[in-house]
């Protein structure tokens, strides 16, 4: 028999027989600094990869997944391949350094097949099988290398929780795991790029690697490249970001343009859109028109009161406002360092006002938070090009675009007042939608304009007349007569840019054959005997609706208390603190396993009973509680049952890792959403915890 399936039926070598990798390491210590590694450079890898090669961050599920895979086989084996830990510090290095060359390699936005999902960075849709071929070999074997990457972490972790009692073993597991998120949010609010990113872990890892003088070499060559790739950019919690001036005009003190990337892809531009300005250059463009796109909600108020913009940017809709007299703004805006760029790049100044008040925020949340009213809403130009997390399949503003949101926005108008929203629709699906979703949300059809480059714009109103604008052509007659069929955005099915409840084709080219690939690497590796046990099936589903329940905990929190940074690492560090306690619970006290699966069925069916929106409307302590009550109380029990049946494991190395594959499917399975809505996270996760309650025990 293999050595690899010997590991993984127990044969396991004993404290004797001292880890190469950590020779003067205690065992806590070790596990301890070994799952810090694993989760870190599960979300570094996640960030990194989705941030220079654009179809992962659209996408991010297949890193996450991919790492899973990794993690559960190294420790499903026990300890890292012999040969794999041999030429770990070149797989590295190919990982890091492909992703660091990937603009040069041209991998950054690889055309994707499919027309029936918008990402907004391609120029180009595959519609060709050597075209679909190669998107796919090209992201299947970035995958590979993410896979090899996690074997070794996973089989370090592996190596030394074997050594330990296990619930014991699995508190250090995830308490490691809780630094290794804690690690990489402090980063990402001190704004550091990825060479810091690297070098950080790397000195994490230095105790297992420091006697391989080859190993550190490389890694050391890995970081100065990586730092040197990055340079000049500006690192945000969201995005790389790149600023590019053009040049000033004759005779002008400043760029008339600075043009903003985000990934590598044009997000926003910086516009000097002054009265004197335009008066000097009136014919120069882009600055003539869009200082008309800017202005056209002035043409519907002429004298705003109180406005409220959400998605910001660098300011150009604030100083639009300010130049039409507004008394206040309100400008909202998720990404610190965009916000921080339109302070010191914008020439008009508008964050400098004292009649504008800025709020770093997600758009739903101070929907909830704000107790004005207002004559104009202005939506900005908040189309993403990110997912919220790696755990969902909801774009970062998608919950901006519902019909639940534009309601909340409704009520935030003062009769008479006006609703302007501008978007980049490349697709008529997605002009249809939104005009499908307002016309839901406030009763009427919308006013529809279409502007230059690409852009539509959309009015509604509370208790105001409808209005022309001679300067742009209004489509809302036409509109209406393709919009039949469209589905309305929801707060259960918000995906905006899916031009149908479906998944995607560009998913599937990769996401099949990935779970071939994957079947087979388990079958070799681990063998199917092995698998089939009723231990290693019951940890298996235990994993996979565990990782539902983290994508609904993410999900559904995100739109109570807003889809930020800082809110999806406290919301993911607060579930793997919920098992801890749970794994502490079970240290310490016996514990029902009947009772645990009647409470966690309990607590998931009033979860679908009673939605979390209605926690929208309560005070912030009553939607903490709330939300502790419907999405932490299910991780809490879920973390009962896992670490009751951990307790008493021979090997449980194995049992995590076989839990750890479950959670490849789960993380698959969350792809379900696009079909059937959010709701089905629940659904899902009640059928598999149904499913580990028939194999519990031997």
């Amino acid at each position: 028999m293999a050595k690899g399936n010997n590991a993984a039926n127990g044969d396991f070598r004993s404290q004797a027989e001292a880890s190469e990798l950590s020779p003067k390491l205690c065992t806590p210590l070790a596990l301890f600094l070994a799952s810090f590694l694993a989760l870190y450079f599960e979300i570094v890898i996640i960030r990194y990869l989705s941030t220079e090669i654009r179809v992962f961050a659209y996408f991010k599920n297949l890193p996450l997944i991919s790492s899973f895979l990794g993690l559960g086989l190294g420790m499903t084996l026990g300890r890292p391949p012999r040969i794999l830990k041999q030429f770990f510090p070149f797989v590295a290095s190919v990982l890091f350094l492909l992703i660091a060359f990937a603009s040069w390699l041209r991998l950054t936005t690889i055309p994707a097949p499919g027309e029936d999902y918008l990402l907004l960075s391609q120029r180009e849709v595959v519609t060709h099988l050597a075209g679909a071929l190669r998107y796919m070999f090209i992201t299947l074997f970035l995958i590979a290398l993410v896979v090899a990457f996690f074997v070794v972490l996973g089989g370090l972790v592996g190596e030394n929780l074997s050594k330990m009692p296990p619930l014991r073993g699995y508190s250090i597991n995830l308490a490691g795991s809780l630094a290794g998120i804690g690690g990489f949010t402090v980063f990402c609010y001190w704004r550091w790029p990825p060479g810091l990113w690297l070098l950080f872990g790397f000195l994490v890892a230095l105790p297992f690697i420091y006697r391989e003088a080859r190993a550190v070499l490389m890694f050391a060559v890995v970081i100065i490249v990586v730092t040197a790739t990055g340079g000049g950019a500006y690192w945000s919690p969201y995005y790389r970001i790149d600023l590019l001036p053009n040049s000033p005009p004759a005779a002008w003190p400043h760029p008339a343009i600075f043009v903003l990337t985000v990934n590598h892809d044009v997000h926003q531009a910086i516009f000097d859109l002054s009265q004197a300005f335009v008066e000097k250059y009136p014919a120069m463009e882009p600055n003539r028109t869009m200082r008309e796109i800017y202005d056209l909600p002035y043409h519907l108020i002429q004298t705003p009161k109180d406005i409220l913009i959400v998605g910001v940017g660098t300011g150009n809709d604030v100083a639009a406002a300010l130049r039409h007299g507004a008394e206040h703004v309100d400008a909202v805006e998720i990404d610190p360092t965009i916000l921080d760029l339109g302070r010191q790049f914008h020439p008009e100044h508008p964050y400098d006002s004292p009649r504008v008040s800025i709020h770093n925020d997600d758009a739903r949340a101070f929907f909830h938070k704000t107790r004005r009213k207002y004559d104009l809403i202005v939506f900005g130009f908040l189309d993403s090009v990110t997912l919220l997390s790696s755990y969902s399949s909801v774009r970062l503003d998608n919950y901006v675009y519902t019909v639940e949101s534009f309601r909340e926005t409704r009520n935030l108008l003062r009769d008479g007042g006006t609703l302007d929203l501008t978007f980049a629709t490349h697709r008529p699906f997605l002009t249809e939608r939104l005009y499908v979703t307002l016309t839901e949300a406030f009763g009427v059809s919308p006013q529809s304009y279409r502007l230059p480059f690409y852009n539509t714009a959309f009015i509604e109103g509370v208790g105001r007349n409808r209005a022309v604008i001679p300067r742009f052509q209004d489509i809302s007659e036409e509109v209406a007569k393709q919009k039949d069929g469209v589905r309305a955005a929801t707060d259960q099915w918000p995906f905006l840019y899916l031009a149908r409840p479906t998944i995607p084709k560009s998913i599937l080219w990769v996401l099949v054959p990935f779970l071939i690939g994957a079947g087979i690497l388990v079958h070799k590796t681990v063998g199917l005997a092995n698998c089939g046990s009723r231990q290693a099936i019951h940890f298996f589903l235990l994993g996979a609706g565990f990782l539902l329940l983290e994508t609904k905990g993410v999900t559904e929190l995100s739109l109570l208390f807003g889809s930020t940074w800082i809110v999806n690492a406290v919301v993911i560090g607060a579930l793997l603190t919920m098992a801890l306690l749970a794994n502490t619970y079970v240290e310490f006290r016996p514990v029902s396993l009947k009772l645990a699966y009647v409470m966690i069925f309990l607590v998931l069916l009033v979860g679908m009973l009673v939605p979390y929106a209605r926690l929208e409307s309560f005070p912030s302590v009553g939607r903490v509680l709330g939300a502790a009550v419907l999405i932490g109380l299910p991780v809490f029990f879920a973390g009962l049952i896992f670490s009751r049946s951990f307790r008493d494991m021979q090997t449980p190395a194995r049992a995590l890792g076989f839990n750890l594959l479950g959670a490849v499917v789960g993380g698959t399975l969350e792809n379900a959403v696009m079909l059937g809505g959010t709701h089905v996270l629940g659904v899902l996760s009640i059928l598999l915890y149904g499913l580990s309650a028939i194999y519990v025990g031997e």
